[in-house]
């Protein structure tokens, strides 16, 4: 499972942002409150919930743990 991602914003696009980790793009879902906040070459750290279904697989991203742990809840 993917916790934790850091690295940079290479592309932002409601509601999600790819980031570059070691020329690796990851596709991250963020809350609006959160996409607010980054800009486009941003250096950032996301705690991350990975979803896996059998025809999905989605990260999610968080700025504190915390408010990864309150997803996590609901």
């Amino acid at each position: 499972m993917i916790g934790l991602l850091k690295g940079q914003i290479e592309l932002l696009k409601r509601p999600f942002v790819i980031v570059d980790v070691h020329d690796v793009g990851y596709k991250v879902l963020v809350p609006d409150s959160i996409y607010s906040k980054l800009s486009l070459g941003d250096k950032v750290k996301l705690f991350i919930f990975t979803y896996v279904r059998e025809d999905a697989l989605e990260l999610f991203g968080f700025l504190a743990a915390e408010d990864l742990s309150l997803f996590e809840i609901y």
